[in-house]
């Protein structure tokens, strides 16, 4: 009998990893995830081109443009392919979480599990993006259960938590949170409550019988449309003489009432309609100065009246938590926000929303640079002559830190009308929100070198242009990239301002402007315009953040 060889793991570089709860944990989330993509890609494998899930999917839409625009008569190919490629994301998202699934289990003195784990990650979060909700349509559910396995998964996998990963994992907590909150809402009516005694009331035919049981003390207060009772009775506030001049001089209705109660600060509905109000007999105008004190007492109004159905048969509720936010006007899902991207900005059009807002991104980008630049340079120079003149820091800088406490959408109008030129009054609106944190920062970088090494530098007989760049100024780059990294953004949210009166016909701001105007019928567009606009200034701020890399020694970026 022979002995078989057994392969040396160690010298292969693998090595089985230590068993521990944390990777325990990671690896069954990493198998609940692997379960749940083969859900997904089984469904869209039986689906037929004209099942909605794919149809109403992102890539779906896409198809059907591309097939319009190509005058297929049958749209049949484009959505088979776009199928196709939706499973191949799949399968990529699937074939990442196994190779971190068996990372898991293995040590190999790298953090590559956690990294395939990542890649999974990001195709998971296309899919949130691509797969439509639908009504009784379980797919847009099950990707986001496969999200949160990956994230708890990463959360326990071995490997180094690095900047980018931290970055990706709170980006999808966030669209994550985004989806929960929709399907929070709308499964509680978009409001959480607690149930409050109703009113009491009976309905009369007509004002006047409502109006006759008031004076009789049937009732202790009628709830009725204020036009029905204007020319009957007096307000409260009315003088004796007037009121005495109406058909109903024993009657007043309320001015003063609070018409929407609180408990605990938070709101009672429904609050009383505003064309609505309470009339009480004269010498109750003061007894009930909240409309909740009337929960008990005998009401009357009207049959068909609108506050009969708007108010008293409405239940009444303690209103805990306001879930409005998550509905489809306020926060479209982030599949119907990609779905207008790859659609054109107008029916039938023949460009998508995407290349019209890359366009405009581009214009922006142009602006927000050149405002980049000049805040820079300005805010550089300021710094400089701050480090080394007391009296102009001292006399100077509170001036700099109050320019910036000018609202800007004050100060932009102004500037156009000024500059006259909308290219050059984007750009110095840019640098305005540019050049303060770039002064402070090199202010404070200039500042930073020891006396000591100030010391060894006059002792060489430096001089102080000398000292200024061979020893201030790499000590202040830590400090100046810093300060570069946020103005990048504030480069762009300045020219995105700014291009709003600057009556530029081109930009991201403008096309702020124009689907602002359509919110109502579609809030989609105007959220991708958001996200592009996002996104460009992260973009921006990553270009900063691979020069500060670049250049500066790794030893000064940790300082």
């Amino acid at each position: 009998m022979t002995d078989t060889a057994v392969p040396d793991l160690p010298r292969m570089g693998i090595t089985p990893a230590r068993i521990s709860p944390y990777r325990v944990g990671a690896a069954l989330f990493s198998l609940g995830v692997i379960v749940t993509l083969i859900l997904i890609g089984a469904k869209f494998l039986q689906v037929e081109p004209s099942t909605p899930v794919l149809v109403e999917s992102t890539l779906g839409q896409l198809g059907l443009w591309l097939a319009q625009q190509s005058g297929s008569a049958s749209p049949n190919a484009h959505l088979l392919t776009m199928r196709d490629l939706l499973l191949g994301i799949i399968t990529l998202a699937l074939v990442f979480t196994l190779v971190g699934l068996v990372g898991a289990f293995l040590r190999n003195g790298s953090s590559w599990p956690r990294r395939a784990l990542l890649l999974a990650l990001l195709g998971l979060d296309s899919l949130i993006f691509i797969v439509p909700v639908l009504p009784g349509d379980e797919t847009a559910g099950l990707v986001q259960l496969a999200i949160a396995l990956m994230l708890a998964a990463l959360l326990l996998a071995p490997g180094k938590v690095t900047k980018t990963l931290g970055f990706m994992v709170v980006l999808s907590a966030i669209m994550l949170g985004w989806e929960l909150l929709k399907f929070s809402a709308q499964a509680n009516d978009y409001k959480i409550v607690i149930g409050q005694p109703g009113y009491t009331f009976s309905a009369a035919e007509t004002i006047e019988q409502s109006l006759n049981a008031l004076e009789r003390r049937e009732i202790n207060a009628l709830i009725v449309d204020k036009k029905t009772i204007e020319t009957l009775l007096a307000a409260d506030n009315t003088p004796l003489s007037e009121a005495a001049a109406m058909p109903h001089p024993g009657l007043r209705y309320l001015t003063r009432i609070e018409t929407e109660p609180r408990q605990l600060g938070l709101p009672i509905i429904p609050a009383l309609p505003r064309r609505s109000v309470v009339v009480v007999r004269a010498e109750d105008t003061e007894r009930w100065p909240s409309i909740s004190q009337l929960v008990g007492e005998p009401l009357g109004t009207v049959q068909g009246d609108f506050a009969l159905d708007r108010f008293l048969n409405a239940p009444r509720q303690w209103q805990l938590i306001d879930l409005s936010i998550g509905n489809d006007l306020k926060l479209p899902h982030l599949q119907v926000i990609a779905e207008a991207l790859f659609q054109p900005a107008r029916r039938n059009g023949d460009s998508l929303l995407l290349g019209i807002l890359l366009d405009a991104a581009q214009i922006t980008l142009k602006k927000a640079v050149l405002g980049f630049v000049i805040g820079v340079i300005l805010g550089f120079v300021l710094g400089a002559v701050f480090a080394h003149s007391g009296l102009l820091e001292r006399g100077l800088l509170p001036y700099v830190i109050a320019s910036q406490t000018i609202p800007i959408l004050a100060v932009a109008p102004m500037v156009v009308i000024w500059l006259k030129d909308p290219l050059w009054s984007v750009a110095v609106i840019a640098a305005y929100l540019t050049f303060f944190p770039v002064t402070i920062n090199t202010l404070r970088g200039l500042k930073s070198p020891h006396p000591n090494a100030l010391e060894l530098m006059r002792s060489y007989a430096a001089s102080r242009w000398e000292i200024f760049w061979k020893l201030r100024v790499p000590s202040a780059l830590p400090y100046i990239f810093t300060a570069l990294k946020v103005s990048a953004t504030a480069s762009v949210v300045g020219t995105i301002i700014a291009e709003l009166p600057s009556g530029i016909p081109d930009g991201l701001g403008r096309a702020i402007l124009n689907f602002n105007q359509y919110y109502a019928s579609g809030p989609e567009k105007l959220w991708a315009t958001i996200f592009v606009a996002a996104a460009m200034g992260i973009s921006f701020f990553l270009v900063i953040a691979m020069l500060e890399l670049v250049l500066l020694p790794k030893s000064m970026r940790a300082g």
